[in-house]
């Protein structure tokens, strides 16, 4: 009697200490059903207040329904990114292109991801950890502002969930270290490696979850399951390659890695990035995506749209956090420990690969639920019982505090759009838009309903003005340039015929020395290390004249007009061929010539696309003007304006003369 007297007051401490999350618990637990049906229907009734008729400004999601067309129409292989996302929604384009249907998609995607993770973690964590963090996930307005968005991101949360859901029915054994037989078993590792082949076709970023698979098996110490998986994987992924290269043997790599480990992703020839750079880059995203916008998703940071500032102690803070959950949960809960470990495999793969310059909510917003799951689950273990249990209290006032957050930010959110939701469903489609975007896409619906439907168009956001014609139109996505080693071989190889004049360009047009032009040297964010006889230079014109042409003249004139000029070409090429930095571009008004005829252009669009989204600064995107500009410096009267739209940020439309 005594004994079990005893053993009563030590189960009655342990309860006490305890309290408040037992309660929480069986509330939780009592009314799970409800919860997760408030839950999904938050998520869907918010994927409609937030809900935008007009395609991101981006133009990547439009990139995404072009490549669909092609693979339903004509069984072309998705290019780029995300080649599965593309096939996916594909058949719901085969009666013809209908963007609310492809936006709701993402919302469905979505909201079966957040039923897949109830599904997969439902009584294997505390119902006071995952029944709140659905709740709260399924109100976070940066989750469902990809919900009616057509990105890979809402269909990634699919494959994730999927692959977890998966995972949890094969893998997560409580305490047992025991493998699963393969003669029984190959199955359950074959659906493996097509969540992985799935993940990584819709993600790149997607192929590190067997990074994950490792270490969880590792510190399972399973290690069949190790060997089974990653060699299931192997093989679905060489079966996929070899169907791939047999059936569409031009559709290439997607990607390429090199890109990724590049200095510069845009510029592979400036050098793969070294150990000190990978290290900067693991720190300054780690501040963009946790100190930024991870609180930011809490509620605990400001809803605004711009970037904002990194906070070193909130990302240490939370690595702090996270170390101390993977403690708290090691031995107490494998799912929280698959989940943690899931989590800080996939963004540390994300944080070194992926340029800090990107800065994209949307390349953690992915795993965000996941994330809170586990912090929440990490905070719950930490607080339950033990030394920390008289502080249990903490873990409801935190619940509250990320919950009020997030609504906070989605009442503001909601505010912002529901005026521009009233107008385009009114039939005003193009309002919310600031001026450049709605003269752009304006004046591609001009070009489309007044030009030769054979006629070639450039714009500067082909798929944009496809989705909202339905005509395909040309891209120039930049301004290519001429190796500085290839103008410097140029030169040694012609310098016995030619005389090469360096000139700045101001607002002096020399049209005598304009047929001469050759090649334009634009320095970059406002550099100032170039420079023609000590003077300062921001851009500069080589011209290349035949030595019988050359006389005191063409000097003289160079002397009258005050141009700042150098007969010395090779010293100034070598401070351009010295600069390590990328700060200048170099440009062949030829080149760009070569590129308008054989592209068949007879028509481009010119539109001044904000620099700065949210407010008119005067710069704007000036891509194909500098396609026109520098071939007008050398061939007047190759282009005439024929059409303007809008007086503020106008866009206008060129004709190629052919002159």
């Amino acid at each position: 009697m005594k004994k079990k007297t005893h053993s009563k007051k030590i189960i009655s401490a342990k309860k006490k200490d305890g309290d408040i999350l037992d309660k929480m618990n069986s509330f939780f637990e009592k009314h799970e059903k409800t919860c997760l049906l408030i839950s999904l229907a938050a998520g869907a009734v918010i994927s409609i207040l937030l809900f935008d008729c007009k395609v991101s400004l981006s133009g990547d999601d439009c990139d995404y329904i072009m490549n669909a067309q092609e693979f339903i129409r004509r069984f072309t292989y998705p290019g780029g990114r995300g080649a599965l996302y593309p096939i996916a929604i594909s058949p719901f384009l085969a009666g013809g292109l209908n963007l609310i249907l492809l936006k709701s998609l993402s919302a469905v995607f979505i909201i079966l991801s957040m039923w897949l993770m109830y599904k997969s973690f439902r009584g294997k964590v505390p119902a006071s950890v995952l029944m709140p963090t659905l709740l709260i996930a399924n109100i976070c307005p940066y989750i469902f502002f990809y919900a009616c968005h057509t990105y890979s991101e809402p269909f990634f949360m699919l494959t994730q969930s999927l692959f977890i859901y998966l995972f949890s029915r094969y893998f997560w054994n409580g305490e047992q270290t025991a493998s699963v037989p393969l003669k029984t078993g190959w199955k359950k590792f074959l659906l493996l490696g097509l969540c992985f082949l799935a993940m990584g076709l819709t993600r790149t970023v997607g192929y590190a979850v067997m990074g994950a698979v490792i270490v969880y098996f590792c510190l399972r110490k399973q290690w069949k399951n190790l060997l089974y998986s990653f060699v299931a994987s192997g093989l679905v992924f060489v079966l996929f390659s070899i169907i791939k290269k047999t059936v569409w043997p031009e559709s290439g790599a997607a990607y390429s890695i090199n890109n990724y480990l590049a200095r510069n992703y845009y510029n592979v020839g400036q050098g793969m990035e070294d150990l000190p750079g990978f290290i900067n880059r693991l720190i300054e995203n780690s501040h963009v995506y946790l100190s930024g916008f991870l609180y930011k998703f809490m509620g605990f940071r400001s809803s605004a749209d711009l970037p904002l500032g990194s906070m070193p102690i909130l990302t240490v803070i939370t690595y702090i956090l996270f170390f101390i959950g993977i403690m708290a949960i090691y031995k107490k809960n494998t799912p929280l420990l698959f989940a943690g470990v899931y989590v800080g495999i996939m963004n540390f793969a994300s944080f070194i690969l992926l340029q800090s310059m990107w800065a994209q909510d949307r390349l953690i917003m992915i795993y965000y639920p996941l994330i809170l799951l586990f912090l929440l689950g990490g905070m719950y273990y930490l607080l339950k019982g033990g030394r920390f249990g008289k502080f249990s209290w903490i873990y409801p006032v935190l619940l509250v505090s990320v919950f009020v957050g997030t609504g906070v930010h989605l009442k503001a959110k909601v505010e912002n759009n529901l005026p521009v939701l009233q107008q385009n469903l009114a039939g005003n489609d193009l309002y919310g838009l600031t001026p450049d975007w709605e003269n752009f896409i304006k004046m591609s619906r001009w070009a489309n309903d007044n030009l030769d439907k054979d006629a070639v168009i450039i714009s500067r956001k082909p798929s944009i003005s496809y989705v909202y014609t339905g005509r395909r139109f040309g891209g120039f996505f930049n301004v290519p340039h001429v190796e500085i080693d290839e103008i410097i071989a140029r030169g040694q190889e012609e310098k016995a015929r030619y005389v090469f004049i360096a000139a700045e360009l101001k607002n002096t047009n020399l049209a005598a020395l304009a047929p001469f032009s050759e090649y334009a040297f634009v320095a970059r964010n406002n550099s100032d290390k170039f420079s023609i006889n000590g003077k300062s230079i921001k851009v500069a014109m080589v011209y290349k004249v035949d030595k019988t042409l050359f006389n005191d003249d063409l000097i003289n004139l160079l002397e009258t007009d005050g141009v700042n000029y150098t007969l010395d070409y090779d010293a100034f090429l070598k401070q351009y061929a010295e600069d390590n930095s990328a700060s200048y571009q170099t440009v062949s008004p030829d080149l760009l010539l070569k590129i308008i005829r054989d592209s068949r252009a007879k028509y481009l669009l010119l539109p001044k696309i904000r620099i700065y989204p949210p407010q008119n600064t005067g710069q704007f995107v000036n891509t194909i003007h500098q396609y026109i500009s520098f071939i007008q410096f050398k061939y007047p009267n190759t282009f005439r304006i024929i059409h303007t739209i809008g007086k503020d940020e106008a866009c206008e439309l060129a004709e190629y003369t052919g002159e």
